[in-house]
């Protein structure tokens, strides 16, 4: 597993859009993360929700972390204005979502603790393509497809998507919570951090088997942050200030990937920095564990029904 510290900021990261067969879809700066784990698939990008977009009530078999930075992002389950937070587990249903104006989110999409393959940017562009291409369409997110026997079909599109690519029915999984979870950051105190001067944490929680968690790191003008070594992987994004870091200073937009294992250099505040951060254990937890995730899958696999 690479244990090399990614530094990146936003304005060297390209505009990409990301296919899923919804109305308007979205577009993101997808930041440089790499599991380590062969087909462990994350992506963490700073995503336009345009104006337009719709989705139907839908629901995952993945895990997504979203932080609202501009506009309002409907969810059909509650709106985030800037400064909410958002934890949507996998099997928990969520939308319709009708936006009117464009937002723009932080989102990391993962895999769920139930296992299933997410999707890589990659993989679904690919699928929508090659959907297309065999006369199927997509319109208002649903996808209609034709049988071996010429009759008609309509899926969620992102269902479709995924059936294609993994050659067997989605079946989700059973929601381990009934609704996504929405966070007033704000409504949060700032705790010193136990072990560096200047420096506070604001943390907003940790989700399912995989504690996966969500906070913020402040730091104060000239606190610094000693080298360290860490055990589980991070993501720190800048959301104001500015830092030096590897004999470079850093301003806002700036993206961290901490590998599990790796050990980062002093890092330095010269404004009043502020970071969003994501704790991501289950990378670590799923390396020392490979032959058990293996067995689950095949299990898993066996049981679902082939598509028609």
């Amino acid at each position: 597993m690479n244990k090399s510290v990614v530094v990146v900021n936003l304005a060297d990261i390209e505009e990409e859009p990301a296919l899923r067969g919804r109305v308007n879809n979205i577009r993101r700066h997808r930041f440089p993360l790499d599991s380590g784990l062969p087909g462990v698939n994350l992506e963490f990008g700073y995503t336009l929700v345009p104006n337009g977009y719709f989705t139907p009530r839908h629901r995952h078999n993945f895990e997504q972390l979203r932080y609202t930075l501009e506009g309002t992002f409907v969810t059909g389950h509650g709106d985030m204005p800037p400064g909410v937070a958002g934890y949507f587990p996998e099997g928990a249903y969520y939308g319709p979502q009708q936006q009117s104006e464009d937002a723009r989110i932080l989102i990391l999409q993962f895999q769920g603790p139930t296992g299933d393959h997410f999707l890589s940017n990659e993989e679904a562009n690919a699928m929508v393509n090659q959907l297309k291409a065999q006369g199927g369409t997509f319109q208002d997110g649903f996808y209609t497809g034709h049988k071996p026997d010429g009759k008609r079909f309509n899926k969620d599109s992102y269902k479709a998507i995924w059936e294609e690519l993994n050659g067997r029915k989605l079946v989700f999984p059973k929601p381990r919570y009934r609704t996504p979870v929405m966070m007033n950051v704000e409504n949060f105190r700032w705790i010193p951090h136990r072990r560096q001067s200047g420096v506070a944490v604001k943390h907003l929680g940790t989700f399912s088997e995989y504690r996966s968690s969500m906070g913020f790191l402040r730091m104060a003008p000239g606190a610094s942050f000693a080298a360290e070594r860490h055990e589980d992987a991070e993501i720190r994004y800048l959301l104001e200030g500015s830092v030096d870091y590897g004999g470079k200073t850093w301003s806002s937009g700036t993206y961290f990937y901490i590998p599990p294992g790796a050990t980062t250099e002093e890092l330095k505040c010269r404004d009043e920095a502020r970071f969003f951060t994501i704790g991501l254990p289950m990378l670590v937890d799923l390396a020392r564990a490979p032959a058990a995730k293996t067995a689950v899958a095949a299990v898993r696999a066996a049981e679902q029904p082939q598509p028609a």
